[in-house]
């Protein structure tokens, strides 16, 4: 009875078993390296036969019955423009004409086979030579698509048959209910189809974002010449350079002392508004001499009681002297002619002095701008008070700056030349700068000494009073092994490269070691060679190219 309960077990796995595998495999497609992993030049559908020669640098594009001719410099990789072109392929001769593009020909001409080129270039008095060997173009073969293999039928007979033996053993074995389950859990099996694994499909969600791999030093780039042409690729030859070493250090903006002016009260005193000479704002342009604002000197009780007691003595003498004078008049020819002259003089005297205790003792004191220029700052509103250490207004001329560097590096002070600056507040502009001195004391507030620099007039107007520039300081010169404009690098993957042009339509990522950055020159320690040209203008263009 024991073994009676134990045969349906048995039997049902070996239902299991005999089971046909549901998932397929099939040949032709290697799973175990990525194709991002495979790096391959990435290539243009509008390239041609390249050649470069000398002075310039040529690519032959095929467009039967024509042909298009592209032109370029060989140094800066610039379309050449009005070219004569002398072309001599086997028994036919004939020229280049000229195309609305700049840099392009067209050639009543296209090559039927293999064929050797000679091409006479003349351009702004430069000839060449160049030799283009044009072959057919190749033919790129499609490798056959694999088909993904189908199961044996005769396996799946096979399978069946196993499964029909089995229901019948389960039917002998257990109850006629247990049958009907073991034959609905065959069928159930075998309308189960097989998976079957094929490649060339994604059958999982939205593709997810891939982070590049890094880039690695000789990656090929393929760009046709009419790209490069539209992208404005222009190189530069990779050598040795002398650059000016420079140092940057922090600056302001102050005004020429002789172009500048704070104006103060001579005495205490009450700021007063008069209709007649308007109050000073800034911006405005003065004169020099012009009146720039009224003040009411303030007295104590003391000191005005003082100066009335003054007032009063000197017009009590002028009342005397006025009398005297009449007196001496009226018995001329009795008293001596030169008394009356006497009187005259003194009255004279007397009257200036009563206008002066009037006017600065009792009356108005008028300030008066000491330089031309324009008011960049008043300190002061109608009817305050102010004391002879207030400043009242500034006046500077706009034309008459300088710039002050702080240096911290005391023996580099000694060395210095001349000098550019340049602000972000003003961009891509530059100013020279003449060296006036530097001065001998360490200020104590910024622990350096300070050089001053002199601005040309006409760029002085650019700059404004208290702007923070950056001063690169020229202490000598420095030879760099091999430099390159500093536009020719490009972050990629976190290292620095290069895009060297092997070919007319051929570029390589470099990865480059950098070594000092003096200016706008970068040293290359490592990764590219004397003579060879990197791109300069066009840098990321070719980046997202690849």
């Amino acid at each position: 009875m024991r073994n009676a309960r134990s045969l349906p077990r048995i039997l049902w796995l070996g239902l299991a078993l005999l089971t046909p595998p549901a998932a397929l495999a099939h040949e032709g497609e290697v799973h175990d390296t990525p194709a991002s992993a495979i790096s391959a030049p990435a290539r243009s559908d509008r390239t041609g036969f390249a050649a470069e020669g000398s002075l310039f640098q040529l690519v032959l594009l095929p467009q039967p019955p024509h042909s298009r001719l592209f032109l370029a410099d060989a140094e800066t990789n610039a379309p050449i423009i009005a070219a004569t072109i002398d072309i001599e392929a086997g028994n036919w001769k004939g020229g280049a004409r000229p195309t609305a593009e700049p840099g392009v020909y067209e050639v009543d001409w296209a090559p039927d086979g293999s064929v050797d080129l000679t091409l006479t270039i003349s351009s702004d008095g430069k000839d060449d030579l160049v030799l283009l060997p044009v072959n057919g173009p190749a033919k790129i073969a499609s490798g056959p698509k694999s088909e993904p293999r189908r199961a044996s039928l005769p396996l799946m007979a096979a399978g069946g048959a196993g499964l029909a033996f089995l229901v019948g053993g389960i039917a002998l074995a257990r109850r006629r209910r247990s049958v009907l389950a073991g034959v609905a859990a065959a069928v159930i099996l075998l309308g189960t189809g097989p998976a079957w694994a094929h490649g060339g499909e994604d059958h999982g969600g939205a593709p997810e974002a891939q982070t590049p791999a890094p880039v690695a030093s000789g990656t090929p780039l393929v760009m046709a010449k009419g790209a490069q042409f539209l992208l404005g690729i222009r190189t530069v030859r990779v050598e040795a350079k002398e650059a000016a070493d420079t140092v940057r250090v922090v600056g302001r903006v102050v005004p020429d002392p002789d172009g500048f002016a704070r104006v103060q009260s001579s005495q205490p005193a009450r700021v007063i508004s008069d209709s007649a000479i308007p109050f000073p704002m800034s911006g405005r342009a003065v004169r020099r001499g012009q009146a720039l604002m009224v003040l009411e000197p303030t007295l104590t009780s003391f000191e005005r009681s003082d100066k009335r007691a003054s007032l009063y003595r000197v017009e009590s003498e002028i009342a005397i002297q006025e009398r005297e004078l009449a007196r001496q008049e009226a018995l001329a020819g009795v008293v001596p002619a030169k008394l009356p002259e006497q009187t005259r003089i003194r009255l004279e005297q007397l009257r200036k002095e009563r206008v002066q205790i009037a006017s600065t003792a009792l009356g108005r004191d008028t300030l008066i701008a000491p330089v031309e220029g324009t008011i960049t700052d008043v300190h002061v509103v109608p009817g305050e008070v102010v004391g002879t250490d207030k400043v009242l207004v500034e006046i500077v001329d706009p034309g008459r700056l300088r710039i002050d560097a702080v240096v911290h590096d005391l023996a580099m002070a000694e060395r210095i030349t001349s000098a550019t600056a340049a602000s972000r507040l003003i961009p891509d502009e530059t100013f020279a700068l003449t060296l006036l001195g530097v001065s001998p004391r360490v200020d104590p507030l910024d622990q350096g000494v300070h050089a001053q620099f002199a601005v040309s007039t006409a760029q002085a107007r650019r700059l404004k009073l208290g702007m923070p520039v950056d001063v690169f300081l020229k202490t000598g010169t420095a030879r760099l092994g091999l430099a390159v404009p500093r536009e020719a690098l490009a972050d990629f993957g976190g290292r620095k490269v290069v895009f060297v042009r092997t070919a007319p339509e051929r570029f390589e990522a470099r990865v480059v070691r950098i070594g000092r950055i003096i200016g706008p020159q970068a040293e290359i320690l490592e990764g590219v060679a004397s003579g060879e040209r990197v791109v300069v203008q066009g840098v990321e263009q070719i980046k997202a190219a690849r």
